[in-house]
């Protein structure tokens, strides 16, 4: 037996002092990713309902970020959903003498930018002919070319503006929906809060 470990001496001796740090830095990392490999954050799953639709948000976080998540989507649904009876846009739609919030105020003039670089094929007041085909946040059916044209009378962003936080619309019947970017600025303002929590 002493032969054997006077042998296994011998043979360490003749490693190099590189050698041996080589061995030693690969036992280190070896032990090291037995420790760890379970330690990555889990993945968490938020599921919900806004803007009158299915959200799921899926992030890989050890903190859970529903109550914050669900916070800021709250905000935004009472500022910017046409579906939710006591939100902003709901009341600016029933001339009721409302203040805008940032998220509305942020929709509302980026909306705006659009129709100007699309010369009005994009355009926030469209809301009354999405709900007279059934689209929108009020029920309608198939309308008749008299109603078409009835209401693209009143379809027209430029008879809408902005002035002290308040919209004024040049007719009382004009309506506006953010459908077409509430729900991406939604996501934005999702991924600026994923990204502060360094996600």
């Amino acid at each position: 037996m002493s032969s054997s470990i006077y042998s296994m001496t011998t043979k360490i001796k003749k490693l190099s002092k590189l050698q041996l740090l080589g061995l030693f830095i690969l036992v280190s990392a070896t032990i090291y990713i037995l420790n760890h490999k379970n330690t990555s954050p889990a993945y968490n799953s938020i599921d919900g309902r806004i803007f009158g639709t299915l959200y799921n948000i899926t992030y890989q976080h050890n903190e859970d970020l529903k109550p914050d998540i669900e916070q800021e989507l709250k905000l935004l649904d009472a500022s910017l959903s046409p579906f939710n009876e006591t939100s902003i846009i709901t009341k600016v739609n029933n001339n009721e003498d409302v203040k805008v919030d940032a998220f509305f105020r942020k929709v509302f003039h980026r909306s705006m930018e659009i129709s100007e670089e699309a010369d009005g094929a994009f355009d926030i007041t469209v809301a009354p002919l999405v709900n007279a085909w059934n689209f929108g946040f009020k029920k309608g059916s198939q309308p008749t070319e008299a109603m078409i044209d009835s209401l693209l009378q009143i379809t027209d962003y430029r008879k809408i503006t902005m002035r002290n936080d308040s919209v004024i619309k040049q007719d009382p019947r004009i309506m506006i929906t953010c459908s077409a970017i509430a729900k991406g600025y939604a996501c934005d303002v999702i991924g600026q809060l994923l990204d502060r929590k360094g996600i």
